[in-house]
């Protein structure tokens, strides 16, 4: 692995502790909806429409704009913006996405309450869709984990290196996710909802090791794309 090669790990792994740090406030605090992806909200958008709830159906309906505004914005941005670095633009948005999580009230509905973490995490889902030729989601683990234990399992059998450096790769990602979740639950216990400015510091990691590794423009000038 080179040194390219070794930074997007890094910035990889980074964002999957922001990741994980999202899925367990997301979970914990608004009544264990997941807003780092639509799977659950799919499904419960089509049984609040067959149930007749106008209302949960509306607000699902919302949820989906904002995963599918994130998904088109991560999409067509870096294709506007050519020389703008999409990585500061993503954890720009988290960063807001914070900020607004933030000041949302603990009673109100809790998918109402996660529209920004929607949007936010389909927007880094595009922007770090992998690192060292491996493609790899920083706001969920069930493919991580998939492909975590199958390239074990090949490594076992085949004994090729390729597949243990793939292993390890993937065993990183779940490590660093579940790290986000462990420091989320102990900031939970202390601070509650406005526990979610706890994660600033994680997507400061990922914008340190970017500055450090900058070669032609300074980060002041790459945030001042976003």
């Amino acid at each position: 692995m080179d040194s390219h090669e070794r930074k997007e790990t890094v910035i990889h792994h980074a964002m999957a502790l922001t990741g994980g740090f999202f899925g367990m406030y997301a979970l914990t605090i608004r009544s264990a909806t997941f807003g780092s992806s639509e799977t659950s909200n799919l499904i419960y958008l089509l049984a609040a429409g067959l149930s007749g709830s106008l209302s949960s159906f509306l607000i699902r309906l919302g949820a989906l704009a904002c995963y599918i505004a994130g998904i088109v914005f991560a999409t067509l941005v870096p294709k506007l913006l050519k020389k703008t670095d999409f990585h500061y633009i993503s954890i720009g948005i988290d960063i807001l996405a914070c900020l607004l999580l933030a000041q949302l009230p603990e009673k109100m509905d809790p998918v109402l309450a996660l529209y920004p973490m929607f949007f936010a995490t389909a927007v880094q889902w595009l922007a770090f869709t992998g690192a060292a030729g491996y493609n790899s989601a920083t706001i969920f683990s069930t493919n991580n984990l998939r492909q975590c234990f199958a390239s074990l399992s090949e490594y076992l059998y085949e004994h090729k290196p390729e597949q243990k450096h793939k292993c390890i790769f993937y065993a990183g990602t779940l490590l660093c996710f579940h790290l986000g979740v462990l420091y989320c639950w102990a900031c939970l216990r202390f601070f509650g909802v406005q526990s979610i400015y706890a994660c600033l510091p994680l997507l400061a990691i990922p914008l340190v090791v970017m500055a450090l590794h900058e070669e032609r423009h300074p980060v002041i000038f790459k945030l001042g794309g976003i």
